[in-house]
């Protein structure tokens, strides 16, 4: 029978991060000892071992993402990972997981902490050969890729733009969607994440460093028939990448790592060219695909150490989360930073 404590460590927010450059970052942090949470029937109690740091949880801390910026302080963080379940609530299915390694996530929040109280439906059950790093990021970056596939699909969509393409999401986008007969066009910051992204087979790549990127972006767009795109960076890129993009086309901006609103967008494009911005939320789709979120998860779970493997360069113990934030932040092209409770 697993045993566990009756209190634990957690990683709280107690003062929401204005920038994570800014130099007194670690006093919007500290690990607090509190009770191991109680369990519902349909929860189950993981021993978190590894989760990732993702940018919706920068945007969490900042008090940007769904409702965290009008829940009180201290918050617990943390959105997904993995871990061993040891203990679980009444439900026959939360009692068959006691004792397995799963991949899960956390709602609201939760998962930088040493023990967390999730539902059983949401976890997936890792496979031998997938260590606790290959299933730490089995849910959001995954998932959002093969709902960005399903969306081109149902469009009849050639050709997916995506900006981050250099982004551990945009890696899975590549192999996902040339498993699924869709094209990628990767707009990356920098040649030397050009370079990166051809070295393990990208096709069709865009970097916004050179001066022409539009010219080459809409030579691209056109000879592909994009027209559809996922905007991550916001700002002038989706008005720039839309402008590029053919008549008719669509971006779904589903984040904001320029911390700035959707700019630039051409009324021209939207009155005459029948352009369209839009918005993509993860939670909101999967609520939509009801049933199917099912066979999205089982898809996800076959191939967590193939197409939907996620890199753990380097991880840190709780008390550190500055230096790991710092560290993301300051080169999220380069795969994933993770916290690691019990290190």
């Amino acid at each position: 029978m697993s045993t566990y404590p009756t209190t634990m460590r957690a990683l709280m927010l107690i003062n929401r991060v204005k920038s994570f450059a800014q130099p007194d970052l670690e006093s919007c942090f500290e690990v607090q000892e509190v009770p191991v949470p109680a369990l519902e029937a349909d929860q189950v109690l993981v021993k978190v071992a590894c989760s990732p740091i993702n940018p919706s949880n920068l945007s969490q801390l900042k008090g940007q993402y769904g409702d965290f910026g009008k829940m009180p302080l201290p918050q617990f963080t943390g959105g997904e990972g993995s871990g061993t379940v040891v203990a679980a609530g009444e439900s026959a299915y939360a009692q068959s997981l006691v004792g397995k390694r799963v991949g899960t996530v956390a709602q609201p929040a939760g998962m930088w902490a040493e023990y967390v109280a999730v539902s059983a439906t949401a976890c997936i059950p890792l496979t031998d050969e997938t260590t606790f790093e290959d299933g730490a990021s089995c849910f959001v970056n995954p998932l959002t890729v093969v709902a960005f596939v399903e969306i081109a699909l149902a469009k009849s969509a050639k050709t997916i733009v995506h900006t981050a393409g250099a982004s551990a999401l945009g890696k899975m986008l590549l192999r996902h969607a040339k498993n699924n007969g869709v094209k990628v066009i990767a707009v990356v910051r920098r040649q030397e994440q050009a370079n990166a992204l051809k070295d393990i087979g990208a096709e069709y790549v865009v970097d916004t460093s050179s001066d022409d990127w539009q010219n080459q972006l809409e030579k691209l767009a056109t000879e592909l028939e994009a027209t559809l795109a996922f905007d991550a960076v916001c700002g002038t890129t989706a008005g720039a990448v839309l402008s590029a993009m053919p008549a008719n086309s669509e971006i779904f901006v589903y984040g904001s790592l320029s911390g700035e609103g959707v700019s630039g967008v051409s009324p021209r494009d939207l009155v005459f060219l029948n352009k369209k911005v839009s918005g993509f939320w993860l939670v909101k789709y999967l609520g939509q695909r009801g049933a199917g979120m099912v066979e999205m998860v089982d898809s996800v779970a076959k191939s967590l150490t193939s197409t939907f493997r996620t890199k753990i360069r380097v991880s840190y113990p709780l008390g550190q989360a500055a230096a790991a934030l710092q560290d993301y932040v300051n080169d999220m092209g380069n795969d994933k930073v993770a916290f690691k409770p019990f290190s």
